[in-house]
């Protein structure tokens, strides 16, 4: 072990000046080199601006009317366009000229100086109607709006839904939002058109401003805080082991499209098999900031067809929307992932991009002491722009015997998961690490012979990343004795936004497959790759910078076969069968180097 300590204080001292290399660096300069966006991304500042009419110019839809992510044809015309004009779009229509959601110049148009053109736009529902505005701008900046669209949304459209399962068997916990709280329920049946339908009624929550962190999420503007409507549980109960179930979610007034999800096994049942798929990091492809996020559409088109083919849940393990403080990229992403999350359960964790936050410790919904978890050696930022976890408790709704999203624990079918949080203290004796303890310490070996725990950052990763790097060895010396004493089969986690899987490890070793714990870094679901150098450490046994994929995992009672799988393309890039955990050759005690 004495080889991890030396590393740490090189590390630590390396980490320590690069800290202060970024807080000595211009804003806007550090900005770029944190790939951290400024409170207001990519907006073009006006000198004034008014509102003078000219019937002479016309900006217009191919609608009037919307419902969520609906592709919109908008056309302009005026026979005095200039190169920086721009079609803006507002919500709510009230918004003030600066405060327009997004843009675009009008010279984006092809064809633009025969002074027409058009534009195709995704609007969602976000709970207030918009306003399309043609805003002529002068050599001074000033900006005048020449003519304006108006489109209205639905204002109980219930969407984003999503399913969990929870802490007991037979449970399926339905989750969704909409605009407004109107006795709000899920019907549900084993019948395709719901014939003789069961009811369950939803709870609701929501956030204001002034629940969130710091900025930018505090800060109330249409790119950063928007009402974001209400947030709607039901918990679905007496649900049968295999048997397919038909729901839709919404109200009297207003309901979902009919989706369907399979009843979990029970943990006494002879399971066969246990199919789930992990990953993380994320983020929406949806413009603006698809940019950001160029393989989400490609693992996500993949997550659908592997939906279809039968899956048992789905793990993202932090770093979901990259929403950062801006409220209509949870839109955005909730919306994304409908498809696969209203059939397959869907279970979270927190990244340091959904909590890490430097003020309004006293909000933090878990609970975290003064401004959550920041060791001196750590590298916890201010990445989670305010929301401190509010935004994702919301939203999400895990089973109860943990600490919320946080970090808690389930079965499923052959498989116990953990998902615990590096963004909290996981140290010895820390309110996480203790429960993690008696949480792998209760698990029926018998039940579920597989022990998949996840969290955001990775233990064992070769990747060259100095800070990370050295959080990634406090987190061996704080858990992976405690791994393998309770004989973790598999320990799966993103942040580097690349692919890494070891040999099975034990103290810094390679040993006999099915005594130690193999460690996969999969955060490449879909934002920007990562393609620093790799150190040349013998437990890394493959990796990859230039592909983005997810880890598809299936469990029988004696291995589990995990596979890296690229999207959009579906090719396996690394197979490794694990055995289940050898109880002869694992008695001896743990060692450090």
């Amino acid at each position: 072990m004495q080889w991890m300590v030396l590393l740490l204080v090189v590390l630590s001292v390396v980490a320590a000046r690069d800290k202060r290399d970024i807080e000595h660096t211009p804003l806007h300069k550090r900005n770029a080199q944190n790939a951290l966006l400024d409170v207001r991304d990519t907006h073009v500042s006006f000198s004034h601006s008014e509102f003078a009419y000219d019937d002479s110019v016309k900006v217009y839809a191919n609608t009037s009317k919307i419902t969520n992510e609906e592709a919109v044809e908008i056309t302009w015309k005026n026979p005095a366009a200039s190169l920086f004009d721009m079609i803006a779009i507002y919500t709510p229509p009230s918004r003030g000229v600066k405060d327009y959601l997004d843009f675009r110049y009008v010279s984006d148009t092809k064809g633009w100086q025969k002074h027409q053109g058009v534009f195709h736009e995704i609007l969602f529902n976000m709970r207030a109607d918009y306003e399309i505005r043609y805003l002529a701008i002068d050599k001074h900046q000033k900006a005048t709006v020449k003519a304006s669209f108006k489109i209205s949304v639905p204002d109980n459209e219930p969407m984003h839904g999503h399913i969990a399962v929870t802490s007991r068997p037979g449970e399926i916990r339905v989750m969704w939002g909409s605009a407004k709280s109107d006795k709000p329920r899920v019907k549900f049946s084993q019948s395709p058109d719901l014939q003789n339908p069961m009811t369950a009624l939803a709870t609701t929550t929501t956030y204001t401003a002034d629940d969130l962190c710091g900025a930018r999420a505090n800060v109330t503007d249409p790119v950063m805080y928007q009402d974001p409507g209400f947030f709607h549980t039901a918990l679905l109960t007496d649900l049968k082991p295999g048997v397919t179930y038909y729901y839709t979610y919404g109200t009297n007034k207003a309901t979902s499209k009919t989706a369907s999800f399979v009843g979990a096994p029970y943990p006494d049942a002879k399971v066969a098999v246990t199919k789930f798929i992990g990953y993380g990091d994320m983020g929406v492809y949806y413009p603006p900031y698809n940019g950001d996020s160029m393989g989400a559409a490609g693992v996500t088109h993949n997550l659908e067809q592997e939906a279809a083919k039968g899956l048992d849940f789905i793990l993202h393990f932090g770093d979901l929307s990259y929403a950062r403080g801006r409220g209509y990229i949870w839109d955005q992403f909730m919306t994304q992932m409908t498809s696969v999350s209203e059939q397959v359960p869907y279970m979270v964790g927190v990244g340091n991009h959904e909590y890490d936050h430097v003020s309004g410790g006293e909000k933090d919904p878990s609970g975290a002491p003064d401004n959550g978890f920041r060791p001196q050696w750590g590298n916890y930022g201010n990445d989670g722009g305010g929301e401190c976890g509010v935004p994702t408790s919301h939203r999400y709704i895990a089973p109860d015997n943990g600490n919320g999203v946080f970090w808690y624990s389930f079965n499923y079918g052959l498989v116990h998961v953990v998902m615990f949080s590096s963004e909290h203290d996981f140290r010895p004796d820390s309110r996480q690490y203790l429960w993690l303890e008696k949480d792998l310490k209760s698990v029926d070996r018998n039940k579920h012979p597989w022990v998949v725990v996840t969290s955001h950052r990775p233990l064992y990763t070769s990747q060259d990343q100095n800070g990370d790097h050295v959080v990634g060895l406090h987190m061996i010396m704080a858990l992976e004795e405690l791994f393998y004493t309770y004989k973790v089969n598999i320990h799966l986690s993103g942040h580097y936004h690349s692919y890494e899987s070891t040999c099975a490890v034990v103290s810094g070793d390679c040993v006999k497959p099915g005594t130690g714990t193999v460690y996969i870094v999969v955060g490449t679901s879909g934002h920007s790759l990562e393609q620093q150098a790799y150190r040349p450490y013998s437990w890394s046994k493959y990796h990859n910078c230039e592909k983005f994929g997810y880890q598809r995992m299936t469990a029988n009672t004696t291995h589990m076969h995990v596979e890296f799988v690229t999207a959009p393309n579906q090719e396996v890039l690394d197979n490794i069968t694990i055995p289940v955990w050898d109880e002869s050759a694992t008695k001896r005690e743990f060692k450090r180097r």
